[in-house]
């Protein structure tokens, strides 16, 4: 690491974690808001697409991002996405329809897209091996905190107006932008090779079409042209992407880089980890709510504690693995998660709530080892010049594992209601998650119930197969040994970081 005082690097550090903090509270502020902009704009029936095109505007471009801070530098590229992110924030704050606030939000995810991986690159960049797991965990602890400040601070904007929730970004933005400007100095290798524009399209379309039809799938039916059509798109455009990257002069995507072990198996092992994330973090809340009958804040508070033994177990995951090594400490990390999501398949109508987040915070320690050891070490395995691009590519894996499970989970959810009820499956998790439970009948409620609850536990027995699969793909992890033998090859100048001392 060439030279950069303790005092700047806790500088750069504070800029990162507000960074990271735009991403993590918009996720929860806007859904303690969304009631309140529905009746406000309308547009009831096409409200999911608020976070859909967030969702899938931000995952389609993390890796392009990547790609560009290898070859732009770190610093440009994450200031590029915040001022993105700021944009969408604060046209979202005016919008006047359902339609100009759902492609508002789609600026927003394309900022978001280039905040998540860049602040982790660049802390890859200015922290050793031994400080990174303390330094991940500080970051990982911004999405605890805001798991637990964002609906109440929701709330409280609300109350005054729902406009705020966005408008509240811009300070935060720029606090961020200053230090980052002021603070972090690069110097980025010449000679970088040109954007890989046609794999970045390539790309985009590929992602793009994959999460519409996964996402779009339950309403249009699987087995749709429209939702085939998608699939198959999908499909066809990755196969014209995978052939164009593996003859282009400066790829977007080096697909040799993914068959560097720890970053193919490692950004696996993180795909199915996003899905166990998107199975829990979407149906614990609706089992504490709609099966337990407590209310949305209880059901965020008890999802929280997985957004807290996450960071507590990042922050210690690299001491772990330098003292146990790679595969032990990913096994076991492996191991809680499916322990805790064993737990949780067991859970029934007369589990405690604070049980059940026992059981989360189990499961998000597990997250916590294993997602921040792999980060970690794949940082580890390749230089400057590519670093980008892989942390990038985990990113990716971990936000495209989310989004395809939430249409698998979603499916399981509605075919398991279908086979138990009668009627369609939204209107009754509608009426469990409202008011309207309370003019039920006590056996109709408790008919609605126990559906909701076994339809919910093969949604966990889905989450639970990709924790058993999670641990056997632990298993193939190289040792820490063997991913810096790896490197011996490269020239010494390959493993600085180009980050600059302020003046």
């Amino acid at each position: 690491m060439r030279g950069i005082d303790a005092r700047a690097r806790g500088q750069i550090l504070f800029a990162l974690m507000l960074s990271t903090g735009l991403a993590a509270l918009d996720t929860t502020i806007v859904s303690t808001a969304l009631p309140t902009i529905v009746s406000d704009l309308g547009g009831f029936s096409v409200f999911a697409w608020v976070f859909s095109l967030y969702l899938l505007t931000q995952t389609a471009t993390i890796p392009i991002y990547g790609k560009l801070a290898d070859i732009l530098g770190r610093k440009p590229t994450i200031l590029v996405g915040i001022v993105l992110f700021l944009t969408g924030s604060v046209l979202s704050g005016t919008s006047q329809s359902m339609t100009a606030l759902i492609a508002f939000r789609g600026i927003q995810g394309l900022g978001a897209g280039g905040v998540l991986p860049i602040a982790m690159t660049i802390v890859g960049d200015l922290y050793t091996l031994e400080e990174r797991g303390k330094i991940q965990g500080l970051l990982s602890s911004v999405w605890a905190i805001a798991a637990v400040l964002g609906p109440t601070l929701g709330g409280v904007l609300v109350a005054v107006s729902w406009r705020l929730i966005f408008y509240v970004n811009v300070p935060i933005a720029i606090v961020a932008m200053i230090f980052l400007v002021s603070k972090l100095r690069e110097s980025v290798p010449k000679g970088k090779a040109a954007i890989d524009i046609p794999g970045s399209v390539l790309l985009a379309a590929s992602v793009s079409a994959l999460l519409l039809g996964i996402l779009q799938g339950a309403a249009w039916g699987w087995s749709s042209a429209a939702t085939l059509s998608l699939l198959i798109g999908a499909g066809a455009t990755m196969a014209v992407f995978v052939a164009w990257e593996m003859r282009a002069p400066s790829p977007m995507l080096p697909i040799r880089m993914l068959t560097i072990p720890i970053i193919g198996i490692g950004d696996l092992a993180t795909l199915l980890a996003g899905g166990i994330v998107m199975g829990l973090s979407g149906y614990i809340p609706t089992f504490v709510q709609g099966v337990l009958g407590q209310p949305a804040i209880i059901a965020g508070l008890v999802l929280a504690t997985m957004s807290i033994g996450w960071p507590l177990a990042s922050s210690m995951s690299v001491k772990v693995l330098l003292r146990f090594g790679t595969r032990p400490t990913t096994i076991f990390g492996a191991a809680l998660v499916a322990a805790g999501t064993g737990a949780i398949l067991s859970i029934t109508p007369t589990t405690g709530v604070w049980t059940i987040a026992a059981m989360s915070f189990i499961t998000g320690a597990g997250m916590g080892l294993v997602t921040t050891s792999v980060l970690v070490l794949i940082q580890e395995a390749v230089p400057w010049a590519t670093r980008g691009a892989a942390t990038g590519s985990n990113m990716f894996a971990r936000m495209l594992g989310s989004s395809i499970f939430v249409g698998v989970m979603g499916a399981v959810l509605d075919a398991g209601l279908a086979a138990r009820l009668k009627g369609p499956s939204s209107a009754v998790i509608d009426t469990l998650l409202g008011a309207g439970r309370t003019h039920l009948s006590s056996a109709a409620l408790q008919g609605a119930v126990l559906a909701l609850a076994g339809s919910l536990h093969e949604v966990y027995l889905t989450a639970f197969v990709l924790a058993a699969a999670l641990i056997a793909i632990t298993f193939l992890l190289p040792s820490r040994e063997s991913i810096l033998a790896g490197r011996e090859h490269e020239e010494p100048a390959a493993t600085t970081r180009p980050i600059e001392e302020n003046p």
